[in-house]
């Protein structure tokens, strides 16, 4: 322990032991000895004492802590001396000795009876030896006492004490006590909420929490615990609800608000997660973090001329600027100008989103520039970034495949595997470019090799089972490779969506549905709103095949896969 403190009456005596040495700087370094003074060699109390102290300190100093402690331990032993006292029980606490922290602890209530420390010191040892009862009365003393400073009853210092101890459902169980007496104490619910929680007693913490916002409707901690839980509990929805009671309490909060607008935006409530943010602006109009994500929610609205506003603000700022003009560069490829996306990436330099702006950049490159243009701008961004090879790689090949140079998508893996032969990611995006092109042998090729190595992989799985249920007619054996995926991966929308399109396959229209929807339930994308509208339509649900169809096109207008469904059935 480097830092190990002296205490300030003995640091006159280490003038004592002070002298001056050489070193050979080529002898070989020995392991440290530990440290000895010689004793003195005339009995004196004194000159003992102060031997025992000295050679205490600087064994710490040299992290000897066991001779520390032993020497500290003889010295309380023989002294009334609390300075002594405290240094030898605290020294016993740090190292984690219960029998001598015990025993140095009640020998310092013995020289200082009215000392706070002392008694959170024998609170604290009794814990530790597992006496939790008997740590009670003096654990009621420390929280009256902590009571006239912490304004929280003395609870905080309280559970901080607790929390120490082994015995978890001991510790449960005296703080339980301590709520019990002062059942209308929020604090003392919550205290209680927040050990029941680090104990995993969930329900216990979550009762709680209850109690103590039903006492002091305005504790944010509460709330904010209280939403921890039920998220943890998988109850998305009353969460939502809580911090949403929690906002109207404290409306000036700003990290509950800001809590509940990020929780609105992963429950995809946009636009109350919008509204809360507008709200934090307001009431700080230097609220940046607030102001991006105005930006971001418009955009994904696809806002874009308001989502530029507030890029533009940013910028105007000077704050947030490799961010702004990400999403600046973002905003513009949107709208179809790539050469403007290019001219805000390029202004990305140095930053912590420079190679993602970077990766954009032969994004748009593809789409205004050569094939081989685009294949030097990702063979540069290697060179200089050889830990990224792999991610660049596959960077290269989607910008290809998003400008429709799905043959020079498929070569760059090829090149890519010559490099990375044993890379499961690679392999994986070329059988996706394989199906692009029609080489369904390359496809299964490439995604059974993948099985070999990694048998339970359940986006192989899935990948070959909806490949083979969508463009061939082994239904049957695709349907086996999806159930295997589905029990990999129960609640992966891809993978339902995938079982959903089999069971349509098979005819099995009912079935169909009911994987669709939970599909579309998780991710309202593109292909899996076409796949549902198709299914509705075939099955008679006209009316609701629209509107699925309907809400993907307003949000995703250059699907291909939209654009067929709507010339196949005359939307």
């Amino acid at each position: 322990m480097k830092n190990f403190l002296r205490i300030s009456s003995f640091l006159g005596l280490l003038w004592l032991v002070g002298c001056t040495t050489t070193v050979d700087a080529q002898a070989p370094v020995q392991p440290e000895p530990e440290f000895k003074i010689r004793p003195p060699l005339a009995s004196n109390p004194r000159a003992e004492l102060l031997y025992q102290v000295l050679t205490a300190e600087l064994a710490g100093k040299r992290d000897q802590l066991d001779v520390a402690l032993a020497n500290y331990r003889q010295a309380a032993a023989v002294t009334d001396d609390p300075k002594i006292v405290e240094r030898a029980a605290m020294l016993a606490l740090l190292v984690k000795d219960n029998s001598a922290a015990l025993e140095l602890a009640q020998r310092w209530q013995t020289v200082a009876p009215s000392n706070d420390q002392a008694r959170q010191a024998m609170a604290l040892a009794l814990l530790r030896n597992g006496r939790v009862e008997e740590a009670t009365d003096y654990l009621e003393t420390v929280r009256r006492l902590a009571a006239v400073k912490d304004k929280q009853e003395g609870y905080a210092t309280l559970a901080s004490l607790l929390t120490q101890a082994d015995d978890k459902q001991g510790v449960l169980r005296v703080m339980g006590q301590f709520r019990d007496r002062n059942a209308r104490s929020a604090f003392a619910h919550y205290y209680f909420g927040l050990l029941a929680a680090a104990s995993n007693e969930r329900d216990q913490a979550l009762a709680a929490m209850n109690l103590a916002l039903a006492r002091d409707p305005k504790m944010a901690p509460a709330h904010q615990l209280r939403v921890r839980l039920l998220l943890d509990q998988g109850k998305n929805d009353a969460a939502v609800t809580g911090l949403s009671q929690a906002v109207v309490a404290l409306p000036g909060d700003r990290n509950l608000r800001m809590n509940y607008a990020r929780l609105l935006v992963e429950t995809n409530q946009l636009e109350k997660a919008r509204r809360q943010f507008a709200a934090l602006v307001s009431q700080n109009p230097k609220d940046t973090e607030s102001l991006y994500a105005l930006g971001l929610l418009a955009a994904e609205v696809r806002q874009f001329d308001l989502a530029e506003s507030y890029f533009l603000d940013l910028v105007k700022r000077k704050v947030r600027l490799a961010d702004a003009y990400y999403e600046l560069g973002r905003i513009e490829e949107q709208r179809g100008a790539p050469a403007k996306a290019r001219e805000w990436y390029g202004r990305i330099k140095g930053e912590e989103r420079y190679l993602n702006a970077q990766m954009r950049m032969g994004v748009v490159m593809a789409k205004i520039e050569a094939i081989p243009a685009v294949t030097q701008h990702f063979d540069t961004l290697r060179r200089n970034n050889p830990q990224n090879g792999i991610s660049l790689y596959l960077a290269e090949s989607e910008a290809l495949r998003e400008a429709n140079h799905h043959q020079a998508a498929f070569d760059t893996l090829d090149r890519a595997l010559t490099v990375h032969p044993d890379d499961k990611d690679l392999r994986y995006a070329r059988a996706l470019a394989a199906e692009r092109l029609d080489r369904l042998d390359v496809l299964e090729q490439d995604l059974r090799a993948i099985l070999v190595a990694d048998p339970k992989n359940g986006q192989a799985l899935n990948a070959l089972g909806y490949t083979l249920a969508d463009r061939t007619d082994r239904h049957q054996e695709a349907l086996g490779y999806i159930e295997q995926a589905l029990a990999l991966l129960p609640e992966d929308p891809a993978v339902l969506d995938s079982m959903g399109w089999v069971q349509y396959r098979l005819g099995n229209h009912l079935k169909s549905l009911e994987f669709l929807r939970r599909a579309y339930q998780k991710n309202p994308d593109a292909e899996i709103a076409g796949h549902l509208s198709e299914v509705l339509w075939v099955s008679g649900q006209r009316d609701e095949a629209k509107r699925v169809w309907r809400a993907a096109s307003a949000k995703e207008p250059d699907s291909i896969q939209l654009r067929r469904l709507r010339e196949r059935f005359g939307w």
